[in-house]
């Protein structure tokens, strides 16, 4: 479903959270073809959801944080990956692994690739579901053991 807010708008909290809902993913980015969003516009519509921040501690992917000057914005945008090009990066579903997990998580692009390029998402509720229903004795030692 391709369902637009415009940012002059103002993208609150309810209206993302709701759309969101909706939509499992959302694509934010800017009207104007030859302006696209700069990292401190992007940080400051995240910052304007005024959402609970998530502290970033572990994971298996190696990042770096990209500083913005957004008040607040410290340790707020992280690569979304350092590993070498020829490496496949598998889904993002950020910290599954962790039993409190972020509620949601962004991506920005400041250099599209010229080739491929593309972000796999990966709803973990529906992965869930399907190894529940489909590996009932799998997802009980996952239960079970961790």
């Amino acid at each position: 479903m391709d369902e637009r807010v415009s940012i002059g708008e103002s993208l609150d909290q309810a209206t993302f959270v709701e759309l969101l809902a909706k939509n499992k993913a959302l694509l934010i980015r800017s009207d104007q073809k030859n302006s696209p969003l700069t990292v401190n516009e992007f940080a400051k519509i995240i910052s304007d959801l005024n959402l609970k921040h998530y502290p970033y501690v572990g994971g298996a992917a190696p990042r770096r944080i990209i500083p913005v000057d957004v008040p607040g914005g410290d340790n707020m945008i992280y690569t979304a990956n350092e590993a070498p090009p020829d490496q496949l990066i598998p889904f993002h579903h950020e910290l599954a692994q962790v039993s409190n997990p972020p509620q949601y998580i962004f991506f920005y692009c400041e250099q599209p690739s010229e080739i491929g390029g593309e972000t796999a998402l990966i709803d973990s509720t529906l992965v869930y579901r399907f190894a529940n229903d489909n590996f009932p004795d799998f997802m009980e030692k996952v239960k079970k053991y961790g």
